[in-house]
């Protein structure tokens, strides 16, 4: 058997192949960080099963997805997003599974065992958010530069200690950040990610 997971953060690189190795204890795992890589590997290598996340370049969310259909390899995503414009389009693309990064790691675990099984699943996750939206208009978020790139680490469930270090920066540039951009966008911490991640469609 062998996998891949494409994915541009090496810490849950990390977490899914050891999460692989406890399901399939003799499954081949490579992994890509760029989505050109991916595409590369896909087409040089025949594979059982992709794991894709969505964040390698605005515009070409599903690049990998596609790759995976033309080869009739089943795919799941592993994403931070997990609005329905695109769990629409995973669904369209016949994915087995979306699986959202801020829900539970038994959701990965229940699409690897079960992919063969699956046809277009959603996890617990993104069902309850998509369910829990309101009607009130979401206001695009406005950051700039590293704001983005920590944005994702706190929303990923990093601590404030680990950012300072992943981002090379000191602990009171990490909470300058923070405050800056609940500052630009006159909203609570938590709002301001909920925007975020439903303003983030596939183009």
């Amino acid at each position: 058997m062998r996998i891949l997971i494409a994915e541009d953060q090496t810490p849950i690189i990390l977490a899914l192949e050891k999460i692989i190795q406890s399901i399939y204890p003799t499954a081949k795992v490579d992994s890509s960080q760029t989505l050109n890589s991916a595409l590369n590997q896909m087409v040089d290598s025949k594979y059982d099963l992709i794991i894709s996340d969505l964040d390698f370049e605005e515009g070409k969310r599903f690049a990998v997805v596609k790759e995976a259909k033309s080869h009739k390899t089943p795919c799941i995503i592993y994403s931070l997003y997990y609005n329905k414009i695109l769990t629409n389009k995973a669904k369209e693309l016949k994915v087995a599974a979306y699986i959202c990064k801020l829900g539970s790691l038994d959701d990965i675990e229940y699409a690897i065992k079960n992919y063969k099984k699956l046809n277009g699943y959603l996890c617990k996750a993104t069902r309850i958010k998509q369910n829990s939206y309101t009607k009130s208009p979401l206001k695009k978020v406005y950051i700039r530069g590293r704001e983005e790139e920590l944005l994702q680490l706190v929303i990923s469930g990093y601590t404030q200690k680990d950012i300072s270090k992943m981002m090379g920066i000191t602990h009171n540039s990490v909470r300058s950040y923070l405050r800056d951009i609940i500052k630009n966008n006159d909203s609570t911490l938590p709002q301001i990610i909920r925007n975020y991640l439903e303003w983030n469609h596939p183009k």
